[in-house]
């Protein structure tokens, strides 16, 4: 793609950015007591309506449990079968956003 554009790979990312958006995504792990995962672990099995003051649009539960909120932005959460650890994902379309949204998945997950 380099050669056959004759654009470095940073300018086509900008380029392709430009055109669609920015998205910023983001990786936790959180160590679990085994009263926090037994809770957490009910939780799972709802579909919530609305996180973290958007609507979700979409739980999708290919893999853990994914919430796409009506903004676009998302989370997922994945419980590790070997430690007793949850795993979160999130991504939103700026950094202020990402920083909101990952601070809510954790409260989610502890409260």
């Amino acid at each position: 793609m380099v050669a056959r554009r004759s654009a470095s790979l940073g300018k086509q990312l900008q380029d392709l950015f430009a055109k669609v958006g920015s998205f910023y995504p983001f990786r936790q792990n959180f160590l679990l007591t085994p009263e926090v995962k037994q809770k957490f672990t009910e939780k799972l099995r709802r579909d919530p309506t609305e996180f973290h003051g958007t609507k979700v649009a979409n739980a999708v539960r290919t893999d853990g449990l994914k919430l796409v909120l009506a903004d676009g932005s998302w989370v997922c959460y994945r419980l590790s079968g070997t430690e007793p650890v949850v795993r979160v994902y999130s991504e939103a379309r700026s950094e202020k956003d990402l920083a909101k949204l990952s601070e809510a998945a954790k409260a989610w997950i502890f409260e």
